[in-house]
């Protein structure tokens, strides 16, 4: 796929035409490069004054605990973005980011692209999206810290799996993390997940293979994920 298109798929530009977005690339001066697995794109701590784009690989976004170990808080595939609301605030990243595989990235400053001159179509385009990114990125942690709030392993998984099922609008759906991605979203031991997944696949409340799953149970949601025992 060409990298026009890539980048026409990033949230950022929706809604612009690829000439659009060719004059804006060139105009903020946004810069590509290229990362080798697990090459650090960002690392914790850092202010950065740039956001990225992924145009081919994948990132992991991985925060660092006091112990040296490391949770898994997402991951970033071709035509997403990240960074950017450490370099909209100018606040020192609380992530570090690294190359999953061979990754190669656009770089965007983001007072460049604010202060770029003009007020056409294209300029009014960029601002609304970046402020929609910005408020679903926040969207997105709240609901995390939901997920994670809850009391039992089981509690958290349910909580995740309905809040996935919702989003997609059926009870059959994927997840976008293989099973040690989710223990580490879910803050959980791998083991632990294994056995709460076995445990509810065997009492009939879903079924899964791989990072596809299907919720029997209509009713599963956060207020009934307690039922049935805990982990």
């Amino acid at each position: 796929m060409d990298q026009i298109q890539i980048i026409a798929e990033c949230p950022l530009f929706s809604g612009m035409t690829d000439m659009e977005i060719r004059g804006l690339v060139e105009e903020i001066r946004a810069i590509k490069k290229y990362y080798r697995k697990g090459e650090v794109l960002l690392h914790a701590g850092m202010v950065p004054g740039e956001f990225g784009i992924v145009l081919e690989g994948c990132i992991h976004i991985l925060r660092e605990e006091f112990s040296g170990s490391t949770t898994l808080l997402a991951q970033g595939m071709p035509g997403e973005i990240f960074a950017e609301a450490f370099a909209a605030a100018g606040e020192p990243s609380l992530v570090t980011v690294e190359a999953a595989r061979d990754t190669e990235v656009l770089w965007i400053h983001f007072g460049r692209m604010m202060r770029r001159s003009g007020t056409g179509r294209a300029q009014q385009i960029l601002v609304e999206n970046m402020m929609q990114i910005l408020a679903k990125k926040n969207l997105f942690l709240a609901g995390r810290v939901a997920h994670l709030s809850r009391r039992t392993l089981r509690e958290k998984v349910l909580s995740y799996l309905g809040g996935q099922a919702a989003r997609q609008g059926s009870n059959s759906f994927e997840i976008p993390f293989d099973r040690q991605g989710l223990a580490d979203y879910l803050a959980a031991d791998r083991s632990a997940l294994s056995a709460v997944l076995g445990k509810l696949k065997k009492e009939g409340v879903l079924t899964f293979r791989k990072n596809h799953f299907t919720l029997l149970n209509e009713d599963v949601d956060a207020e009934n994920a307690g039922k049935g025992g805990k982990v």
